[in-house]
């Protein structure tokens, strides 16, 4: 094993069970069946990791970022001057579509800028369907993201695997795989929902209501932007045990243009939970 690989166990380690360690040591003699070869930049690797396709033809799969301590990433809207990760899959055969979803993001204040990311290695979900369901896959995968730790690095890489059906992943893949998958926001349900979205031209705000379970008393907001337009550090302004309001004041956004008729992408977080949803701007 290399020194890094054994850096980046012993960071893990806490996290798994002695089935997991179990499905490791397998991992090692047979990942290349589902698994990218990891690609070593300053400040961390990547790779890709894909199950075999189900019977209905989608692939689950996750862009894996090992960051080394003291070393970030971003998440989906960074603001103005992030790099937020994306992944392209053109010259693919058998893949009709795909979609990368985030977990929930920290806020990170770097000294010059607070912004959404994540400061610790971070599983980003992978879906894709099949043209043809039961058939192989061919998966060349275009990949760019940034890792930064005084400076941000832009890491630009390109995957290729081929995705067999019938066959299965070993423990650890499956594992790594399906506790991504876990980590994503919930939907928006009786529990926690978007009472209402608006918009105050005199406070050049958007204004965010949110329905949610008293035990929750810690709610962030994390807001996905339209083009050309960004927002503040959401400030909770009122409400109560059950509802909380937050202002999102504008910081920039394209002239001659209005939130209204828009359907904004909208996380909202706790220190156990977390909701995202769309909510339109009347």
């Amino acid at each position: 094993m290399t020194q890094q690989f054994i850096r980046s166990f012993m960071r893990r380690l806490p996290h798994f069970a002695a089935t997991a360690v179990a499905g490791l040591l397998l991992a090692s003699a047979d990942a290349r069946a589902v698994s990218s070869e990891w690609v070593e930049t300053e400040g961390g690797r990547i790779r890709i990791t894909a199950l075999p396709p189900s019977p209905e033809g989608v692939i689950r799969a996750i862009l894996d970022v090992d960051l080394l301590p003291g070393w970030k990433t971003y998440w989906r809207d960074p603001g103005d001057a992030g790099i937020p990760p994306s992944i392209k899959f053109e010259g693919s055969s058998n893949v009709a579509q795909s979609q990368l979803d985030f977990p929930p993001p920290e806020r990170i204040d770097d000294g010059y800028s607070v912004w959404a990311g994540y400061t610790f290695p971070v599983a980003f979900p992978l879906t894709l369907t099949q043209d043809k369901a039961g058939e192989s896959s061919v998966l060349e995968a275009q990949v760019f993201l940034g890792i930064c730790k005084t400076i941000c690095i832009p890491v630009q890489n390109d995957f290729s695997l081929v995705i067999e059906p019938g066959t299965e992943a070993n423990s650890f893949e499956q594992r790594i795989v399906d506790s991504a998958f876990a980590q994503l926001p919930e939907q928006s349900n009786r529990d926690i929902s978007i009472t209402e979205t608006t918009f105050s031209t005199q406070d050049k705000a958007l204004l965010v209501s949110i329905s949610h379970p008293k035990s929750m008393t810690d709610l962030d907001v994390f807001l996905t932007a339209p083009a050309g337009w960004y927002f503040d550090i959401p400030k909770r302004i009122g409400g109560g045990d059950t509802l909380s309001t937050f202002q999102i004041a504008v910081i920039d956004a394209p002239a001659d243009t209005s939130l209204s008729g828009t359907p904004l992408q909208i996380l909202v977080t706790s220190a156990n939970r977390s909701m995202e949803t769309f909510s339109k701007v009347p």
